[in-house]
């Protein structure tokens, strides 16, 4: 009970600091690399990050395949947001996010930045409903967005903690929110974290759970039908690593055909990877936090993205002064270290904190 009681209160907090905290998705490039300015280029090849920055702020920068980086900018017109995702889509970078429109009201809102690297205003995504707003429930808004057959979908949770779908139509418009039903035995469980990532032309989603703790994996077909929920954790999948404590962020990236995936975990300091092959095989779960840190950092997120068939991930750490770290997972299977992402970017203006978003393109 002891346990139990310990672990819901790791929750609360992380949940607390994840509603007013920053996420950010950020690599790290050669010290002392020269920031380019923002806007410098259309978002083509390379890492674009939107990072969430305390209290309740929006910055962006982008780390070229050069490992050069854009120097990092606050966009003032996407502050209050709960929670966002990215997409490049036909070229350009677009945003999708979560804010209040009302007093117990939230709406989802898009917009796409500009050749000359300005953003639109922020405006509603017409055809979805408006959630109300949940004090009961944090993760309320928490998304993932792809491209999949050149059309744009978006997963999120909902303020009853289920996990709702929708597709962009080709005017613009959005398909009523569809809710995906939980993992069998799972009915009454909530959703906790979600990532989404677009693999062989359909949309793969995996979820972590709120009470079971566990990691779980479904596909959307290209006819729009939904696969079962598999079991990531299972003894005939990736199986469960030990220690296995409770799964605090995932990420999700199509690499060369197959998903890979990526979970903070065990009180926030061990992080984990596994690949699902193109046959539906798992691999086991790999401790990357030995391999990759200098030393045992507490890790309140993470995000990451697929960068010229590469995986590139960034660790927000627990600190004051909101660390991150930047990693790639190389085709032979190699870890670059982590990299100090503030020695390559002046972020000193703003404090990087978790849940914000990453996308190559």
């Amino acid at each position: 009970m002891l346990k139990t009681t310990r672990r819901r209160r790791m929750r609360a907090a992380s949940m607390l600091a994840a509603s007013v905290a920053l996420a950010t998705v950020v690599t790290a490039a050669p010290a002392g690399a020269e920031p380019r300015s923002a806007g410098s280029d259309a978002p083509t090849a390379g890492l674009n990050l939107m990072l969430r920055a305390d209290p309740w702020k929006v910055v962006q920068t982008r780390r070229a395949p050069d490992g050069t980086w854009d120097a990092a900018r606050e966009v003032p017109q996407f502050g209050g947001l709960r929670y966002w995702t990215t997409v490049v889509d036909s070229g350009r970078l677009r945003l999708f996010g979560l804010r209040g429109s009302g007093p117990m009201s939230m709406q989802f809102v898009q917009s796409a930045q500009q050749p000359d690297g300005s953003w639109s205003e922020p405006t509603p995504m017409t055809g979805l409903a408006e959630l109300p707003l949940s004090d009961q429930y944090f993760q309320l808004g928490r998304t993932g967005a792809a491209v999949v057959g050149g059309r744009v979908q978006l997963a999120a949770i909902d303020p009853s903690g289920r996990l709702v779908h929708t597709v962009e139509a080709p005017d613009g418009s959005w398909q009523p929110w569809g809710v995906v039903n939980a993992p069998a035995g799972l009915g009454s469980d909530k959703f906790f974290s979600m990532a989404t990532a677009e693999v062989n032309g359909e949309l793969h989603i995996v979820v972590t759970m709120w009470n079971d703790g566990g990691v779980f994996h479904t596909i959307r077909h290209a006819d729009g039908s939904w696969s079962g929920w598999g079991n990531v954790m299972a003894s005939g999948a990736a199986g469960t690593p030990s220690p296995w404590g409770w799964p605090h962020d995932v990420v999700a990236a199509g690499v060369n055909g197959a998903l890979q995936v990526a979970v903070v975990n065990n009180s926030q300091t061990a992080v984990y990877h596994t690949i699902r092959t193109s046959d539906g095989n798992w691999a086991g779960w790999g401790p990357i936090g030995q391999q990759i840190l200098d030393r045992t950092l507490g890790v309140c997120g993470v995000d990451g993205a697929s960068v010229n068939n590469e995986l590139q991930l960034v660790f927000e750490t627990c600190s004051n002064s909101g660390t991150l770290y930047h990693t790639i997972r190389h085709a032979n299977g190699s870890w670059d270290r982590a990299g100090y992402v503030q020695g390559a970017v002046d972020l000193s203006p703003w404090r990087p904190v978790a849940d914000g978003s990453a996308v190559g393109g």
